[in-house]
């Protein structure tokens, strides 16, 4: 009986991790027209007081994130309504629907925009890439 036991506690245990792990997991991806691109992450340093995560997508280029992220809309009568249910906040209007958005935490920019870019009101949406500058 001892052993049975031990065997579901086993399992359970190894549920629970799973779980927690697919909770916490991020997005290793972002989509450029329509298409996945894959992301790998290569460093995190602080600039200016503000954290920057960089990964490197399947082109090999370095690509940095930060909290904020770019929106283009259908109709721009759904702002309100990704403000609300994904937590962001307006910083700037770039043009005609399409905006730059803020996140309460730097480390859901990749997954909220990957979310956007589900909604059939969202033209794209990508994090506010920092690339790094190339002399030419």
């Amino acid at each position: 009986m001892a052993y049975i036991f031990g065997v579901y506690m086993k399992y359970i245990v190894i549920l629970f991790i799973v779980l927690i792990q697919s909770a916490t997991a991020s997005d290793n991806y972002y989509y450029k027209n329509n298409q996945k691109i894959i992301l790998l992450p290569v460093s995190s340093i602080s600039r200016d007081n503000v954290q920057i995560d960089y990964y490197q997508n399947e082109n090999e280029i370095v690509l940095g994130v930060t909290n904020k992220l770019i929106v283009k809309l259908k109709d721009d009568k759904y702002l309100t309504q990704i403000l609300n249910e994904f937590h962001l906040t307006l910083e700037k209007n770039l043009s005609y629907n399409m905006y730059l958005l803020k996140t309460t935490d730097k480390n859901l920019t990749i997954d909220i925009s990957n979310r956007l870019n589900e909604k059939e009101y969202v033209k794209y949406a990508h994090p506010d890439f920092i690339k790094k500058r190339i002399n030419r």
